[in-house]
């Protein structure tokens, strides 16, 4: 079955045992500080935290837009990961991006990266942060906002921690991740809209391959993008996306002489070139996200997780699923690469004509 939660029962097992234990040295430290109220607070300095993942800072970019119609004249302060901070800045999403490396989102737990992190955020509230913002609901997170100090802060509970918060809020983990940040920004008065971008059609361009994703688990098998290769490069343009992930598979590529294009740069790069583009296919990762937010069609491939939680929301997507639930022994609660390899690249072909077909006929 398909599994429509963010977190894993073990995960929230120890993270509220953990909550549990910190809840009356933190709650203590609490009382030592001032209250505050939106009404009475003049909100001259915001802190967003998003720095897990490139597709998760694509996800809130709405959410964004609306703290800032919200707050006009205060300055949006985005902290996101290193290789997002180029993204972001040239998409605008906040006035000021800080990059910045975070020890939990690559499971280090050195002591010294983590008091090295907390003297980070500490630095950070020296500059007022009035209000802050975190979508994640990771206890951890929640403990990185408390540091920063802000005057007010909101974040999710999900894993414990909501003495971390002036402001804590009940996650919803049944919805779409865009939709979480969205609920999350109203209790500061915010108006968000949970809007499709507007569909862009280059009937001209290529279809695109994105064959990374930050988990193997995630993937597509590669001998899957190569048959899909086979099916369509007779009749369609195809460009793959030179990565780390698709080294091996443009090798075989080359070796197999199939008619296909290679595309490398920067992410900026990326995304200037991809919005000309007409389609791509990509499994759950930040490809299909920056793909929508540009309004190309996605063809997007999703194995045992959920796409109601993560889809990329856009008007032309696709998101293709196993025909059967998940009952493979697997290594991780949620993802499963048996799953993604149920999905035979003819299934893609065939949703990607039908597509196309569409488009055409809409155009």
């Amino acid at each position: 079955m398909l599994i429509s939660k963010v977190y894993s029962p073990i995960h929230l097992f120890w993270s509220h045992l953990i909550s549990y234990i910190l809840l009356p040295y933190y709650s203590f430290l609490n009382l030592f500080r001032t209250s505050y109220t939106l009404d009475t607070l003049d909100v001259k300095n915001i802190l967003v935290t998003e720095y897990h993942r490139i597709g998760d800072v694509i996800m809130i970019a709405p959410a964004l837009q609306s703290i800032k119609a919200r707050f006009p004249d205060a300055h949006l302060v985005l902290l996101c990961n290193e290789p997002t901070a180029p993204l972001a800045n040239h998409l605008n999403l906040a006035d000021e991006v800080i990059p910045v490396t975070v020890p939990w989102t690559h499971w280090d737990w050195s002591l010294s990266k983590w008091i090295e992190i907390r003297s980070f955020a500490q630095k950070l509230g020296i500059r007022g942060i009035d209000l802050a913002f975190d979508f994640k609901g990771d206890i951890r997170n929640s403990w990185f906002v408390w540091n920063v100090g802000a005057k007010i802060s909101m974040g999710y509970s999900a894993t414990g921690g909501s003495f971390f918060f002036t402001h804590p809020q009940t996650m919803d983990q049944g919805i779409h991740q865009s939709r979480r940040a969205n609920e999350l920004i109203t209790k500061a008065g915010c108006s968000p809209t949970f809007t499709e971008p507007e569909l862009v059609f280059n009937k001209n361009g290529v279809i695109v391959l994105h064959v990374g994703a930050t988990d193997p688990r995630r993937a597509w098998p590669e001998k899957y993008w190569l048959d899909l290769i086979r099916l369509l490069s007779a009749e369609h343009k195809i460009s793959v996306i030179k990565t780390p992930e698709s080294k091996q598979l443009i090798k075989q590529i080359k070796d197999a002489d199939l008619k296909t294009d290679f595309f490398a740069g920067n992410l900026v790069e990326f995304k200037d070139w991809l919005k000309d583009q007409k389609c791509l296919i990509a499994p759950d990762s930040m490809a299909g996200h920056l793909a929508a937010y540009v309004g190309i069609p996605v063809i997007s491939i999703f194995g045992s997780q959920n796409p109601d939680l993560t889809y990329p929301v856009n008007k032309g997507g696709v998101v293709i699923t196993p025909d059967i639930p998940c009952d493979h022994k697997r290594d991780h609660w949620r993802l499963c690469d048996q799953c993604m390899g149920s999905i035979h690249p003819r299934i893609v072909s065939s949703a990607l004509l039908d597509l196309l077909s569409q488009l055409e006929i809409h155009k």
